[in-house]
């Protein structure tokens, strides 16, 4: 087992955290969830960090995510389909990884074109900004397990599909990924992908429940309001920890083989739905479980069990997950007890929650 390294709140490991010092890099999205973490770790390990962020209100962008490292990394307030600002941000970077994206898998049925402007167009903005400004760069592209959809019969899902997306979230990002590789077979560009699970822990927005449900149930445990558990509630379900996360996508970034490679980052565990939700009651110690009919806007996209297979990753890179569900889940409801004037509004959003 690698030899685990505190980075500010984030824990990664040295394995993943060794080839980064004195490399730029930029981070889409970097004020969000998963860029901020991944900029405490990549400071740790003596990188160069640049964040892009739009701030855009519904979104995840904290600027507490980056307290403390604030003086240390340079922050580029501006939207990934501004291609000027973003071509300039790219001037001496050596990897990319892109996470800026509308993430709600009901807002994108909502709003198919705006979901289709932020996650495809504003790939293809950043895929020309990177052929004419920093070609050289490595990109790597964070996509979901949404891509799979409805899995049918392979509910253990591999790299091979199939792809069989239900909500135009899911659509868009693969076809982003898509579009990213043609970039690769055609400009000789080095692009990895990594399609990652449900995530959670410290530095998710908790504003409303439609980007990350497993946040948004510690947030109504916490606030001992009930947990809506649609139907039965045993679709199976995989999660993973945030620090998992990062040690992950760092190892992806620098894996000398990766080039043209896409990984599922998960930790390959199903649980079923309401289990995750009964977890996060007794944890937190208030709440309950509340089983409701479906919405019909839900049920129309859910998928059904959805669990990656990490296999190809921890032959690659020896990556494995370290943090159990239960621990995770500790570990967050914990930050947010201690941080939670800076993550929620008094009143939480009348929207339902996402899943």
């Amino acid at each position: 087992m690698p030899q685990s390294v505190p980075v500010g709140a984030v824990e990664v490991s040295s394995e993943a955290l060794a080839p980064w010092s004195g490399r730029t890099v930029l981070i889409t999205g970097g004020l969000g969830f998963i860029g901020s973490s991944m900029a405490h770790a990549l400071l740790g390990a003596g990188a160069h960090v640049r964040l892009l962020d739009a701030l855009l209100p519904l979104y995840g962008g904290n600027w507490r995510n980056v307290h403390g490292i604030e003086n240390e990394l340079s922050v580029l307030i501006a939207d990934i389909r501004d291609g000027r600002t973003l071509a300039d941000g790219l001037e001496g970077v050596d990897v990319v990884f892109h996470l800026a994206a509308q993430t709600s898998h009901v807002d994108s049925m909502h709003q198919p074109l705006l979901d289709a402007d932020i996650n495809v167009r504003g790939m293809l903005i950043l895929l020309e900004a990177l052929r004419t400004r920093a070609p050289g760069a490595v990109l790597v592209n964070v996509g979901t397990r949404a891509q799979y959809g409805a899995a049918g019969q392979h509910a253990i899902l591999g790299e091979a599909g199939p792809f069989q997306p239900t909500d135009v979230y899911g659509a868009s990002k693969h076809c982003a990924e898509q579009y990213a590789l043609v970039y690769r077979r055609s400009y000789d560009m080095d692009v990895r992908a990594a399609r990652v699970t449900n995530c959670y822990g410290p530095r998710h927005q908790m504003k409303h429940g439609r980007y990350g449900i497993l946040n948004w149930f510690v947030r109504l445990a916490l606030e001992d309001r009930p947990l809506p558990i649609y139907g039965r509630g045993d679709q199976q379900r995989d999660f993973l920890y945030i620090d998992d996360l990062v040690d992950a996508l760092l190892r992806i970034g620098a894996h000398p083989a990766g080039s043209g490679r896409v990984y599922n980052v998960s930790s390959g565990c199903g649980i079923a739905f309401r289990s995750m939700a009964e977890q996060i009651v007794q944890l937190a110690g208030s709440g309950r479980v509340e089983t409701v009919a479906w919405p019909e806007d839900r049920q129309r996209i859910e998928t059904g069990d959805a669990v990656l297979d990490p296999a190809a990753l921890e032959t690659d890179t020896s990556w494995r997950p370290r943090t159990e569900l239960a621990d995770g889940l500790a570990r967050t409801i914990a930050f947010y007890r201690r941080e939670r004037e800076y993550y929620w509004e008094p009143e939480a959003s009348s929207a339902g929650p996402d899943r």
